[in-house]
């Protein structure tokens, strides 16, 4: 069958969209935080410090146990004021540092997306908030691995 010009205009239209929105997906960090397999190095490079303090007020929830680490549940909420931004680092996956989501002055401080693990790992939150990173965890023991595991 073949195209039409109207089709092949569409398409092409669509695909420079999406390339234009894949270039800039990893331009908001530095090249080496997707380079490093150290979950420090990562929040170094990506926040622009390590220095972390726990927090009662950063709260994460995840499955203890997640049947497939292709897709896991995680949200995040914090009452911390003038929250900026929650970052989500699994500290086994290849990649460290999975998400981070930029949070507006008017907004609430919570999250929750679908990640994925590629082993049993600990999920981390980094709520940095007035220049400071507070972070929470939770241990989550994957049966069945994503990322590429078998």
């Amino acid at each position: 069958m073949p195209f039409s010009r109207r089709v092949f205009v569409q398409t092409s239209l669509v695909g420079v969209a999406l390339g234009a929105v894949v270039s800039r997906a990893g331009a908001a960090f530095p090249k080496q935080v997707f380079e490093t397999t150290v979950p420090g190095d990562a929040i170094r490079v990506a926040l622009g410090s390590d220095r972390i303090v726990d927090s009662a007020a950063v709260m994460v929830t995840a499955p203890d146990v997640a049947e497939s680490g292709d897709v896991v549940p995680v949200s995040v909420a914090t009452d911390l004021a003038n929250a900026e931004s929650i970052t989500l680092v699994a500290d086994n996956n290849p990649v460290p540092l999975v998400a981070t989501f930029r949070l507006a002055p008017e907004v609430e401080g919570f999250v929750a997306t679908r990640i994925k693990l590629a082993q049993s790992c600990n999920v981390v939150a980094l709520v940095k908030s007035d220049g400071k990173l507070h972070m929470a965890g939770k241990a989550v023991q994957v049966v069945m691995g994503g990322c590429g595991a078998d």
